[in-house]
């Protein structure tokens, strides 16, 4: 789903239309929403990056890395993993002078344009769906504000739902051999 999907589905669940004036209207508000469920979401996931990086004299500078860095969780230089330290000074410190491969935990990039897909799994964007129009309703008069409380739950318990080790290599499954 791209962002204008998202706030096309929220509004359309808030019972308000989707026309250019109603978008332009909502636009900030809602896309602020999805960003912030987006966050939420990734930091359940774990959502990571890997990127190559320079390493002159062992050192690697966060700053380097194309998101901002939450936390490195493995590096790999000359083929294998290394041990790195971080420092106090936004670097880690690594054995070799060569280019590192490093995977950090890190947010998404965040939603601007109507064309900006999340960079989540797409069976999480639903999600983010519903977080918007539990948002949008906790904003609204009394009234409305109980029809928040189904939206969130039904986000908070999908959320729950969520496997952050799914597809990860260090995760196992048990296999029936006598089948």
């Amino acid at each position: 789903m791209t962002l204008n999907d998202i706030l096309v589905s929220a509004l359309a669940q808030l019972g308000r239309g989707h026309d250019a004036q109603t978008m332009e209207l909502f636009r900030a508000r809602l896309t602020d929403y999805a960003n912030d469920a987006q966050d939420d979401i990734a930091r359940e996931l774990l959502f990571s990056r890997t990127e190559t990086v320079p390493a002159p004299q062992g050192t690697v500078e966060l700053e380097a890395l194309s998101r901002d860095c939450i936390r490195v969780e493995k590096t790999v230089q000359l083929g294998g993993a290394v041990p790195f330290r971080e420092t106090d000074t936004g670097h880690i410190e690594l054995p070799y002078d060569a280019p590192a491969e490093i995977t950090y935990r890190c947010l998404p990039k965040r939603l601007a344009s109507p064309a900006d897909v999340p960079e989540l799994p797409s069976h999480t964007h639903g999600l983010i769906v519903s977080y918007v129009v539990g948002r949008e309703r906790m904003a609204g008069d009394v009234s409305t504000q109980r029809g928040a409380n189904i939206y969130l739950s039904m986000y908070e318990a999908a959320k729950s739902r969520l496997r952050p080790h799914a597809g990860d290599p260090a995760s196992y499954r048990i296999v029936n051999r006598w089948r």
